[in-house]
């Protein structure tokens, strides 16, 4: 682990509190009105999910958001091979196929292709392999609409970046 992300970052004043808060509220229903114009209800959670890990666990870095999609992409790809897996061989699928998420949570852990295999890719993962999502989710419209959910979020949370250091007297 870095030193430099070991200590929490300060928590936010009152005020900087409630501008945090609106900017939230702006984007999450920005991403609704627009993802629900491009996708199903069902997949808009993966936009969301993508930008809970990216403000909490990657402090909003834009440098940071190429290993979140990945990762979520990764994540979402071991939940989809179970199905597949089971779908085609039985319980010798399912089997196949934890065995690969095995494998996937100790490359996780061993820090192997962190790229791929890092925090997003077992959250998309705990997320995606519950039975409720399993058995309703379209996996490709949901790593398409979490793949346009981040790009989104990173373009705005990016450009918002941008207009207060450029009004806010920043550099």
């Amino acid at each position: 682990m870095n030193d430099s992300n070991s200590a929490p970052a300060a928590a936010p004043g009152p005020v900087a509190g409630l501008a945090i808060v609106a900017i939230v509220v702006v984007l999450v229903i920005a991403w609704a009105v627009l993802g629900t114009m491009l996708f199903s209800d069902l997949t808009l959670f993966g936009g969301f999910l993508l930008l809970w890990h990216w403000a909490n666990l990657e402090q909003l870095e834009i440098k940071r958001m190429p290993a979140t999609i990945a990762g979520a992409l990764v994540g979402i790809g071991l939940a989809w091979q179970v199905v597949y897996l089971t779908q085609q061989m039985g319980s010798t699928g399912t089997i196949i196929g934890l065995l690969v998420m095995i494998a996937a949570i100790y490359i996780q852990i061993i820090n192997v292709m962190p790229m791929l295999f890092n925090a997003a890719a077992m959250l998309f993962l705990t997320v995606a392999a519950a039975p409720l999502i399993q058995l309703k989710v379209d996996f490709a419209e949901l790593a398409l609409s979490t793949v346009v959910a981040g790009l989104f979020f990173g373009a705005l949370v990016e450009g918002l970046k941008r207009a207060a250091a450029r009004f806010g007297g920043g550099a």
